[in-house]
Formats: structure tokens, C-alpha cells, sequence
């Protein structure tokens, strides 16, 4: 092997392997955000407002279902709701917002298929 093709086969397995650090670094910063979002004291409160509001205006909403915050900046919780099948593809996605005094702010549903929009640009 040529010194040429040795220094670019390095050069590109030390970028692949920054890439592959940068991106684990940002999935644990953001599991760690939603991990003391979790713990926060408000939210079993915020999260039983989600479950309430989702049953009352979704048709066939199952009980197994996952709530995660995603967001609590300015009195604001950004809450997710979702929905699966036993193979654990993703089925109804929800978005809202809940103030901290319990009010539904905001609420957006996305069926299988549409595009959710990125959760980074909540923060």
C-alpha cells in the first residue's frame, strides 16, 4: 500500500470515528435531558394532563402508549405522545404544549408516514 493511500484511509477513519462520537454525545445529552425533564416534580401532573387530552380527542387510542417531555423552558412543557405496533414501528405520533397551570396550549397530531418536525428546534 502507498504512503498516499495509508494517510487518506486514516484521515478518513479519524473523521468517521469523530462523526460517530459527536452524534453519541448529542443521543446521550439529549437522553440525560429527558431523564431530569422526568424526574422534574411537575411532571406526573403534566403527564396525566397529555394522557387526559390525547384520550379525549383521539378515536381508538391505545393504553400502552408512551409520553415523554421533550421541553419545560418559560412555564411551557413540550410533551410527545406516542403510539406503536408489537413490531415497534411508530403508528400516531402527538405533540402538544402545557403551560405549567395545566392548560393545553398546543396540540398536533402526525399519522404513520408524515414528516415530524425535528424536537431541537423546540429548545
Amino acid at each position: 500500500m502507498n504512503i498516499r493511500y495509508a494517510l487518506i484511509l486514516a484521515v478518513t477513519t479519524g473523521l468517521f470515528l469523530i462523526g460517530c462520537t459527536n452524534t453519541r454525545d448529542e443521543g446521550t445529552r439529549n437522553e440525560r435531558h429527558i431523564d431530569r425533564l422526568m424526574r422534574h416534580r411537575s411532571w406526573p401532573r403534566i403527564q396525566q394532563i397529555a394522557e387526559t387530552e390525547v384520550k379525549k380527542r383521539e378515536v381508538l387510542w391505545p393504553e400502552h402508549a408512551e409520553y415523554l417531555p421533550f421541553l419545560h423552558k418559560d412555564k411551557i412543557w413540550g410533551v410527545g405522545a406516542m403510539t406503536g405496533t408489537p413490531k415497534g414501528d411508530v403508528q400516531r405520533t402527538v405533540i402538544m404544549t402545557i403551560g405549567d397551570d395545566g392548560k393545553v396550549l398546543a396540540y398536533k397530531r402526525y399519522l404513520e408516514g408524515s414528516e415530524i418536525p425535528e424536537l431541537d428546534q423546540w429548545r
